[in-house]
């Protein structure tokens, strides 16, 4: 069995994280939701900010478009959408919004929208920090969700992004995020970016990496990437 078709068959058995991994659907009708959900939700122009990132790979092509902004002070939004598809033209699309507040430090309380086409909007609260030291930054979000069958995840985030010149910076970036249940562990995603930033724009090497099951099954999707921050 190969690593795509054991995922899905070990997502599915997740409540709605199974649902959004495995459901294919019309990339164009997908999209156009997505975006528009991310504009109604979106915080005014003063305070947003955002991302798009294209990664390509051996196994597949992500769009990954972020939106964050302060709503008020100490409340702030985060929306994200990431449309996935093989060459087999499966697509796998998942959107999340996340409303944090402020409590203390770098450390926010969370309520974690995710949102499936099936399933709608499906609750997780937990709390999530962030931290900076110069060219260093690290993020760390936990949530549960809202369900007889609670599933935990864990998402982190590592950046360094030195200066190699007044208008070149070095990119190095590790997201992490592991999910686990009443079996065990689920599944656990490494994504490793290394490259270049110009200005607003970012590209370089990838390497999208996932986990399945206790026995840690290695699956792997390695390109390159280029991304656009606004």
């Amino acid at each position: 069995m190969n690593i795509r078709k054991k995922l899905n068959d070990t997502v599915s058995k997740i409540p709605y994280v199974g649902n959004a991994l495995t459901t294919e659907i019309n990339p164009k009708g997908l999209a156009t939701a997505a975006m528009a959900a991310i504009m109604a939700l979106s915080p005014t122009p003063a305070t947003a900010g955002g991302s798009v990132e294209l990664m390509a790979g051996n196994e597949a092509v992500t769009l990954d478009a972020k939106l964050f902004g302060e709503l008020a002070p100490k409340t702030n939004l985060l929306a994200r959408t990431r449309l996935t598809t093989d060459y087999e033209n499966n697509l796998a699309p998942f959107t999340l919004v996340d409303l944090s507040y402020h409590l203390i430090g770098g450390l926010d309380v969370v309520v974690e929208m995710q949102f499936t086409p099936t399933d709608g909007f499906v609750a997780r609260p937990g709390v999530q920090y962030f931290s900076k030291w110069n060219d260093f930054s690290l993020f760390a979000l936990g949530t549960v969700n809202v369900d007889e069958n609670p599933t935990g995840e864990i998402i982190t985030l590592m950046q360094y992004t030195p200066k190699l010149s007044d208008a070149l910076k070095l990119i190095t970036q590790i997201e992490t995020v592991t999910n686990f249940g009443e079996l065990g562990h689920n599944f656990s995603v490494e994504r490793l970016r290394l490259g270049l930033g110009v200005g607003d724009y970012q590209f370089g090497a990838a390497g999208d990496l996932i986990q399945i099951g206790d026995d840690g099954e290695l699956g792997y999707n390695v390109g390159g990437f280029f991304k656009k921050e606004f």
